[in-house]
């Protein structure tokens, strides 16, 4: 898989690389709801995590990439670290170098509250956590379908016509069957 931030061959979603995937875990343990690493979800967060980062502006998602992989590092230079990177340090000194970041105000500290913003709704993301919360949006948008349809039916229909005798037009065209 490549390291670049692009798409692969398959359309899958990049992976971060080893650096900022190893911050991606230790800052979802921080940030995340403590019964994330207890239902060993975290390697499922950082999944949503990567889908999520697929679907930015390249420059966005490089700039959170650098986010992580800064963070990493930066902890380095705090006493309470004694020259760990964040990944490294323990529960405790990471919940507090977070939030030494976060409470700073600085240019940084908003990247990594849109960091976090971004790791926990992943976590949110997830299937079993959404049954865990009663999140079920599938009958309110079964009804708002319902109702566009009532609305709106006959101009989604010829819009979807239109469509689909462009789509047909230019395949022709394109030497679809050669007629």
């Amino acid at each position: 898989m490549p390291h670049n931030g692009q798409m692969t061959a398959g359309g899958s979603a990049p992976h971060l690389p080893a650096r900022a995937r190893r911050a991606a875990r230790r800052f979802a343990e921080i940030v995340c709801p403590p019964d994330m690493a207890a239902h060993h979800r975290t390697d499922r967060v950082l999944g949503e995590l990567e889908l999520m980062l697929a679907a930015l502006a390249p420059e966005a998602r490089k700039a959170l990439t650098f986010t992580l992989v800064v963070l990493d590092q930066a902890a380095r230079v705090r006493r309470r670290s004694r020259g760990r990177r964040f990944s490294q340090l323990d529960d405790q000194a990471a919940e507090a170098y977070i939030g030494a970041v976060l409470a700073s105000g600085s240019v940084p500290a908003e990247f990594v509250r849109r960091l976090k913003s971004l790791v926990v709704m992943c976590y949110y993301e997830l299937p079993p956590v959404q049954r865990e919360i009663g999140y079920d949006p599938a009958p309110y948008i079964a009804a708002v379908t319902r109702r566009r349809l009532e609305s709106y039916g006959p101009q989604i229909r010829a819009g979807e016509a239109k469509v689909t005798a462009r789509e047909e037009g230019s395949a022709g065209e394109e030497g679809g069957t050669g007629r």
